[in-house]
């Protein structure tokens, strides 16, 4: 693993910049969770209460186009890692389809391969989790909310529900992506070449065949959420944000208003989508947008990569140690990894 020199010396300075931000953990600092009923909850388990630094993991899209494999490695490889939990980003399974038994299935593969980790993961909605009614039945069933909050060892997390109203593909779309999606399975290197082919077939600034999916619904009864919990927590150790779209790229009006209510408080920002892993800061806050978990290239370039982040929350601040799933080894040498970028 990897740790940025720069996040260590921004650390230290945000530390000296902000002393009375930042308190001490403590053992009571248990999870504590914040608008999720006695139902499903978006979680497999309860991280545990007890010492040491907060220490989380954070994954980027398994789909669409989930290329076999590096998603059931990468559960193997994190639990080396010993995170108290594991944060997705969302898009698990394909989802698009109306199909109950298909999306059961989907989702029963995906829990089989989560449970390999023995530890606590936490679920955040992607547009390929919930994009129509049937899927968001299940979500409902299995996950409970679409957004909801937790406090642990100190720590805020929101999680924010980028798919408030769910967008639909198209049957021509939703056919078109199935069948990618089923010659990855069958043919996964024919799949890659295609893929290949066709993002060096697109122009940079062509629109994307999708273009109409790529919307942020953040709804007012969410936003009143954000709200709320942001006044009930006015001063924690730090507040993670997670969001499955990127929204300050695709630009919304509703998330300014999110980012405004941040606005003077220490906070990272994680989001998934793109595919393509990006750093940005906004007034001091880092933005960060996953690479893949599994999902398919969108295009070429430093950030098409498969990879966790672990993030540890330090007195100063959080440090990331962002680390590929090709890199991260065995004690014999091994990754687990055959088609990780």
């Amino acid at each position: 693993m990897m740790i940025s020199r720069a996040n260590l010396l921004r650390g230290v300075v945000a530390a000296a910049a902000m002393p009375t931000l930042v308190r001490a953990s403590t053992p009571s600092d248990g999870f504590s969770p914040d608008g999720v009923g006695d139902g499903a909850h978006p979680w497999t388990e309860r991280p545990a209460a007890g010492g040491g630094p907060l220490r989380f993991a954070v994954i980027g899209d398994n789909t669409g186009v989930a290329r076999p494999g590096v998603f059931d490695a990468a559960m193997r490889q994190i639990v080396w890692l010993q995170p108290d939990f594991v944060l997705s980003v969302g898009d698990l399974i394909e989802g698009y389809s109306e199909d109950r038994l298909e999306i059961a299935r989907q989702w029963d593969e995906i829990d089989r391969s989560i449970a390999r980790l023995g530890r606590p993961f936490v679920f955040t909605q992607g547009n390929h989790d919930v994009s129509n009614a049937e899927t968001l039945d299940a979500w409902r069933e299995r996950r409970g909310p679409g957004y909801y909050a937790f406090t642990y060892k100190g720590a805020l997390f929101l999680i924010l529900n980028t798919e408030d109203t769910p967008t639909p593909m198209s049957s021509t779309q939703a056919a078109k992506f199935y069948a990618m999606v089923n010659l990855m399975r069958t043919d996964p290197d024919r799949a890659e070449r295609e893929t290949q082919a066709r993002i060096a077939a697109t122009p940079p600034d062509a629109p994307s065949a999708y273009a109409a999916l790529e919307k942020i619904n953040l709804g007012d009864r969410q936003l009143g959420f954000v709200r709320d919990t942001l006044a009930r927590h006015p001063n924690p150790r730090w507040t993670f944000v997670v969001l499955h779209k990127p929204a300050w790229k695709i630009g919304n009006d509703s998330f300014a208003k999110v980012q405004a209510m941040l606005k003077g408080r220490p906070h990272t920002v994680f989001a998934g989508h793109t595919h393509y892993f990006t750093h940005e800061t906004f007034d001091g806050a880092d933005y960060i947008n996953m690479g893949s978990t599994g999902g398919v290239r969108h295009r070429d370039g430093a950030g098409t990569m498969d990879h966790t982040l672990v993030v540890t929350l330090t007195p100063a601040g959080p440090i990331y140690a962002n680390t590929r799933l090709t890199g991260l080894m065995d004690v014999n040498g091994e990754t687990g990894q055959v088609r990780a970028y």
